[in-house]
């Protein structure tokens, strides 16, 4: 019976230490660029996302500055998330065609939206 709370102890103590691990936190900080209040930006429909993408597209296009580049990939990916396939497929409030040209023009422009 001792033997066998030894081992139990031994065990106990093992689990105690083993699944204990020190946890360092990695902070990033962004600094926060002013940008256009008036923009529009909302992931709560297929059309929300389009509209909000169109306009950080058309914002970036405007002003290269890399909170839009930022709120466009959080956006990205938040609808692909929720809406998948969907995103893709056009409509009259989902113009995957205007958003398709935006993108080739950050691109003449030489601007990475996945560079951020």
């Amino acid at each position: 019976m001792k033997n066998l709370r030894k081992v139990y102890a031994v065990l106990t103590a093992f689990l105690i230490f083993s699944c204990t691990e020190t946890i360092t936190e990695t902070i990033t900080i962004v600094e926060v660029e002013e940008f256009d209040n008036d923009l529009f930006y909302l992931s709560t429909s297929v059309c929300n996302c389009n509209r909000s993408g169109i306009e950080l597209l058309e914002a970036l296009i405007e002003d290269e500055k890399q909170i839009y580049k930022i709120m466009f990939n959080e956006l990205r990916y938040n609808c692909l998330s929720k809406y998948g396939t969907n995103l893709f497929t056009p409509s009259s409030c989902n113009d995957t065609d205007y958003m398709e040209d935006l993108m080739d023009s950050l691109y003449v422009l030489g601007i990475d939206i996945n560079d951020f």
